[in-house]
């Protein structure tokens, strides 16, 4: 009886195959784990709306509307979590990375993330003013009015702090960190493009990918979503003072964008130094590669390309899914001028 042995390119061949299945299947988990959040936050604020046509005493009240959504924020990321861990056999602890990062790493990657953010900010200005030439525009409006201190600092806490914690904990700790043992570099890309597609609005999509590029890469540089949430925090705090001050009339319209003006050119120039600072310490501080990559329990190590990992991610059913519904808000949002 002649056994026959398979070759070595054949075991690679069944390998890859093996460790694309398992891209594809913790990629369709995520993907349904990003739908649930978002599904979660869609219903509930939903709810909410018509339940507050029928209270008519605080449907206009901006303080508990704060509190609605700072529940609705905390909620809709902590449940479907909940649920993911649950059903994926996953240890949080293994996933969401919280570890202390030492003040002089910490303090220039909070201004190098900064002026990332400041770029964002303009390179999404000009492909807005570009939609616009085509007749294109965003329905959403972000601007709130606020006076008290209480609204204030609610606004502060609902626009700056809870979707700091929430969305870093969502796309940073639980999508990317689930990625990651497939690479830093696919973990980033993938990550940051559920991050801007999940905003779905032209205004916010380029701007929210940049962000989650470099929210991203911090956290994996320090092994901790510490870092990208303080940036996240500060970029949000940045926008609502910014917000406040513009919508309150404390300053007028030319002081107000000397101030901006001021603001950014020191972040962008305290992110310059900073970089040079880490670069002085590590001159392959910047560097990121995918080969050290983890493989899967039954690919015995056997790495994929990129290329590879980005078609095993997209082309299942629970990212496509969830791309498409971000792709259709996108659309609604969308205003003909």
């Amino acid at each position: 009886m002649i056994i026959n042995t398979p070759s070595d390119a054949d075991l690679q061949d069944y390998k890859k195959y093996c460790l694309r299945r398992s891209v594809q299947k913790t990629s369709s988990g995520l993907g349904f784990f990003i739908f649930a959040y978002y599904a979660t936050m869609l219903f509930l604020s939903s709810v909410s709306n018509e339940a507050l046509k029928y209270i008519p005493e605080i449907r206009f009240e901006k303080i508990p509307l704060f509190y609605l959504n700072i529940f609705i924020s905390v909620f809709s990321a902590v449940l479907p979590a909940f649920f993911y861990f649950l059903f994926s056999n996953r240890k949080i602890a293994e996933t969401v990375k919280v570890k202390y990062v030492k003040l002089g790493t910490l303090i220039p990657i909070i201004f190098i993330g900064m002026a990332v953010a400041m770029i964002a900010n303009f390179a999404s200005s000009i492909i807005i003013s570009n939609f616009s030439v085509f007749g294109f525009e965003n329905k959403v409006n972000f601007s709130i009015n606020v006076s008290s201190i209480p609204e204030i600092l609610l606004y502060i806490i609902s626009s700056a702090v809870v979707p700091a914690l929430a969305e870093e904990f969502a796309f940073r700790g639980v999508l990317m960190g689930a990625l990651r043992k497939y690479g830093d570099v696919f973990a980033i890309i993938t990550s940051s493009l559920l991050f801007g597609a999940m905003h779905g609005n032209i205004t916010q999509i380029p701007f929210a990918f940049i962000l989650g590029l470099i929210f991203a890469f911090v956290d994996c540089k320090t092994n901790s979503i510490l870092p990208s949430i303080i940036i996240h925090f500060i970029n949000n705090f940045y926008a609502v003072v910014l917000d406040i001050l513009q919508s309150s009339g404390v300053l007028s319209k030319q002081a107000f964008f000397v101030l901006d003006y001021i603001l950014v050119a020191t972040f962008c120039i305290l992110g310059l130094l900073s970089f040079f600072l880490l670069i002085v310490k590590d001159k392959n501080y910047f560097k990121i590669t995918d080969s050290n990559a983890q493989a899967s329990s039954d690919s015995n190590c056997v790495f994929l390309s990129l290329k590879e990992k980005m078609q095993s991610f997209f082309i299942n059913p629970g990212i496509l899914f969830i791309l498409i519904l971000f792709l259709f808000e996108t659309v609604q949002n969308i205003k003909i001028i």
